[in-house]
């Protein structure tokens, strides 16, 4: 073997691999695999991944996908470290000792969810459950891809590192624009960026690709941001309200490789142009997207919330969305440590794909629409209970305390959470009044469920 060159290493398994990780620093140095600080060099990066991202790792090697591969170097006491892999390295070694699960996600085959290669104590109080026999098997069994430097010094193996992380690996954009399909064709078309903004006043966009909504959004312009940005509406627009973690934006690409129907483009291409007018002003005689739309989540929230009011409520002719939109952005970077602001970016900035943080978001919005505009009518006539978006607008005008008046005054019980109270009609439904935060009230159930 030449200096510099690497080397297949003589353990082929995962289950080989985990014994090294886990091996006996005492006795058995020689064959000690190690991913801790004591052994790593200082210029290796620190372990960053969360347990769920560990987990993933795992279930990638249960599906028997390509994880990459590992680099280790052989230092001069027989100690091996990684030079690149200290993440997977790390993530392998915790599932296999018991220490993560495969995580509850979307995307996640149902038998895998929570699942763990060992249970240790608790673990199944807490839900957890240990891989069947075959999986077991199957994670052990795994030949990940291993090349180890033996003859080299430290300077040499950080010149290594230094040049490995010069190339830059797939994002998760592009590993779902890698999977092919019609999906993955259409977003790619939309994404392309080649037109500029139409002019006629059609809700259809006519081109054979691009959209002009990518063209002007205030993303950075990337075409890698302006695909992910893609993905996440298009997914919004295809299953409303789920969560946008990457593994339900893949599974959405493997769902609908095959089965994406042309009115499903159609209607998308349509949704998109619409937005797009929704959210433009006019600046120096033209056009453009308001400034405010600048990240992929808070996009995501303004889209839902314009799909909402436009499908659910009648609008009156003085309604401007993109008004809306700039006075709630104006407020928000105004008085950021004030509610509801500092909520808002909360659920905006911590874990922004999740389900429950997305309807964090798009509730905090539409209350301040229903606020803004209090006769807002429902186009279900029928409609005699408050939306939750009406009750949240109620609640929050009543400053979360029950709006009943006697001669004592008003009463005092207060609400923490909506949900506590009821909303309830000043005019009464029976009598024609109808279903908006105008003639909605909070009370507690005490004085809703009084006689009449």
């Amino acid at each position: 073997m030449t200096i510099n060159s690497a080397r297949p290493v003589e353990f082929r398994s995962v289950k080989q691999l985990a014994n090294r990780l886990n091996a006996n620093r005492d006795q058995e140095l020689q064959k000690l695999i190690s991913v801790e600080d004591y052994d790593v060099p200082s210029w290796q990066r620190q372990v960053v991944w969360s347990a769920e991202d560990m987990g993933l790792l795992a279930y990638s090697i249960v599906q028997n996908y390509p994880i990459g591969m590992v680099v280790l170097w052989k230092k001069p006491n027989g100690i091996r470290v990684p030079i690149d892999g200290r993440q997977r390295l790390t993530a392998i070694q915790s599932f296999h000792a018991g220490r993560i699960a495969i995580p509850d996600l979307p995307g996640i085959d149902e038998p895998f969810r929570n699942r763990k290669f060992v249970l240790r104590d608790g673990d199944e109080a807490s839900g957890f459950r240990q891989l069947d026999m075959e999986h077991r098997e199957t994670f052990e069994d795994y030949e990940p891809s291993i090349v180890e430097y033996e003859d080299i010094n430290e300077s040499t193996a950080m010149d290594i590192f230094v040049k490995l992380q010069g190339g830059k690996s797939l994002n998760k954009a592009e590993v779902r624009a890698a999977l092919g399909g019609r999906l993955c064709d259409f977003v790619t078309e939309l994404a392309a960026n080649t037109v500029s903004a139409g002019t006629d006043d059609s809700d259809e966009e006519d081109t054979p690709s691009g959209h002009s909504f990518f063209k002007e959004v205030n993303v950075r312009n990337v075409r890698k941001a302006h695909r992910n940005l893609c993905d996440i509406l298009l997914h919004e627009f295809l299953y409303p309200g789920r969560d946008k973690h990457w593994t339900s934006l893949e599974t959405m690409y493997r769902d609908k490789a095959a089965t994406l129907s042309e009115d499903e483009k159609r209607r998308f291409r349509s949704s998109l142009t619409r937005f797009q007018r929704s959210v433009e002003v006019d600046e120096r005689g033209r056009k453009v997207v308001l400034p405010q739309l600048r990240s992929a989540f808070l996009i995501l929230t303004f889209y839902q919330t314009w799909r909402e009011v436009n499908d659910k409520y009648i609008l009156p002719p003085n309604f401007s969305f993109s008004s809306i939109i700039r006075e709630f952005e104006t407020n928000r970077v105004e008085d950021p440590d004030e509610y509801p602001w500092v909520n808002f970016t909360s659920a905006l900035s911590n874990a922004g794909y999740a389900q429950n943080r997305m309807r964090q978001r798009f509730n905090f919005l539409m209350s301040y629409i229903l606020q803004k505009h209090p006769s807002l009518r429902s186009k279900n006539e029928d409609r005699r209970l408050f939306t939750e978006q009406q009750k949240i607008a109620v609640w929050d005008r009543a400053d979360r305390q029950c709006e009943w008046m006697d001669d004592n005054g008003r009463c005092g019980e207060r609400f923490p959470n909506f949900r506590e109270a009821d909303a309830d009609h000043f005019v009464l439904w029976s009598e024609g009044g109808a279903t908006t935060v105008e003639n909605g009230r909070l009370l507690c159930r005490t004085h809703n469920r009084r006689p009449r």
